[in-house]
């Protein structure tokens, strides 16, 4: 009776450990290309192996931490032995890395999962993509989802799913991109920067928002030490003044507060002019997009000359 007994016992142990989540470990993709692409890459693997019943993303966080910790970069881990450890180490059972390779006019793309404890390759995939279009985010989603469509689940009230820290699916962007400022939409919902730059990856669209964003920052930076620059000065005027009964006047006090006020109108209204010259090149990241063409048709230019501040329309 006792070993029927144990017998069970270890049965249902059994049973209840094969029927827990495997804990995965996500990596940053390693390769040339911008750290916000890698960063959408990540979540839209991410979402894929939650989804597909049977796993436990491990949070980035603790991921970060260990590495850093152990003195690793996920850039560099190169060696399966050496993730298989660090797998270890984060208490993970499966490790997920990605490498986006350039070869030439593509990209070389290689995802593959590694069992911790066997340094074992449990499923990969490769593919290849051709740099400057916008295949990229579309091929690593059917890549992943191939490597796990034998345990994609079937959602159910009492199997949801299940992860250590909730992981927002990233939402499919498809469609024409239209510009309000420098804000951009695609089917009404407004984009995120990071999403914009994941659709304009390695096309000039990207350089061209990518100045749009960082002429709006600089304009931000000016009109703000402007505004500070205008007050200092007025409080400086203010003070080179009398005070009651005794008259006293500082000329160079007065001096200098005028001349940082003045200073300061110059610079606000270069912040707004720039703020303004920013809406340019988003709107025409949208157009070159929209039409697949690699120019620009037209670009307001900003900047200064030995005669003063100049503003050129491009064509």
């Amino acid at each position: 009776m006792k070993k029927v007994i144990i017998t069970s016992v270890i049965a249902i142990l059994s049973l209840t450990a094969m029927a827990q989540d495997k804990k995965v470990a996500v990596f940053d993709p390693a390769g040339s290309v911008e750290s916000a692409i890698k960063e959408i890459v990540r979540e839209e693997i991410s979402s894929i192996i939650v989804n597909s019943g049977g796993y436990t993303v491990l949070e980035r966080q603790l991921i970060d931490k260990v590495l850093e910790e152990n003195k690793f970069q996920t850039g560099g881990l190169v060696d399966d032995s050496q993730i298989s450890e660090i797998g270890k180490r984060m208490g993970a059972n499966m490790v997920f890395v990605t490498n986006i390779t350039p070869m030439g006019n593509n990209f070389y793309i290689s995802c593959k999962m590694i069992d911790v404890m066997t340094a074992r390759i449990d499923k990969q995939k490769t593919a290849q993509t051709q740099r400057g279009s916008t295949d990229l985010m579309p091929v690593v989603q059917k890549m992943v989802n191939e490597m796990f469509a034998s345990d994609q689940k079937v959602s159910t009230p009492t199997q949801p799913a299940r992860t250590i820290v909730e992981t927002k699916p990233a939402p499919e962007l498809s469609g024409m991109l239209t510009a309000e400022g420098r804000k951009v939409y695609q089917n009404g919902r407004q984009l995120s920067r990071n999403e914009v730059r994941g659709l304009m990856v390695n096309t000039d669209a990207l350089r061209y928002y990518n100045k749009g964003i960082s002429r709006n920052r600089n304009g931000n930076i000016w009109l703000f030490s402007g505004i500070g620059s205008f007050f200092i000065g007025c409080i400086c005027m203010a003070s080179a003044g009398g005070y009651e009964e005794d008259y006293y006047y500082d000329e160079d006090l007065d001096t200098v507060g005028t001349a940082l006020a003045v200073l300061g109108v110059g610079a606000a209204i270069t912040g707004v002019s720039l703020k303004i010259a920013s809406r340019g090149p988003v709107r025409n990241s949208v157009n070159m997009y929209n039409s697949g063409s690699s120019r620009a048709e037209k670009e307001l230019k900003f900047g200064f000359t030995k005669n003063g501040i100049g503003v050129a329309l491009c064509f």
